[in-house]
């Protein structure tokens, strides 16, 4: 791969995640009042541990870009607020595994039947091929960047 189309992915990806951002997460933020009272690391926490059993804090640091201090706070908030569990590895007893609790689980699926009525209705008025499209698109992306 050349260095113009490197920069050019890279652009694109940042551009991505500032739409992503501003579409679906800011527009809808107001209208968020029946979701609890979270962080907005906290609920990407969350809807990360929906779709992995358990992971440890350094798989979450990874993903989230957080610096372990942080993201020890925001997970401390979550287990007091019952919506994580914090278990031993018992492959490895220096590593904590964290998972979603039964009120965490109940929490997300409401996190995302609502941003997914957000979704819903910020494509309302596009043709329906595009919208296959772009979630083609999006499928493809994703086993792309699992890939390499």
């Amino acid at each position: 791969m050349n260095s113009e189309n490197a920069k050019e992915i890279y652009d694109l990806l940042l551009n991505f995640m500032g739409l992503f951002y501003e579409k679906i997460f800011l527009r809808s933020r107001h209208d968020s009042c029946n979701l609890p009272c979270l962080k907005k690391n906290q609920m990407k926490i969350l809807s990360i541990l929906y779709q992995h059993e358990h992971i440890t804090l350094t798989e979450i640091g990874k993903m989230l870009n957080i610096e372990k201090g942080s993201l020890t706070t925001l997970v401390d908030g979550l287990v007091e607020n019952n919506f994580v569990i914090r278990s031993n590895d018992l492959n490895d007893r220096r590593k904590s595994l964290i998972s979603l609790s039964p009120s965490g689980i109940e929490v997300t699926d409401k996190v995302i039947k609502f941003y997914s009525q957000k979704v819903t209705e910020l494509l309302r008025d596009v043709d329906s091929k595009e919208t296959q499209q772009f979630l083609e698109s999006l499928q493809f992306v994703v086993k792309f960047m699992k890939k390499i």
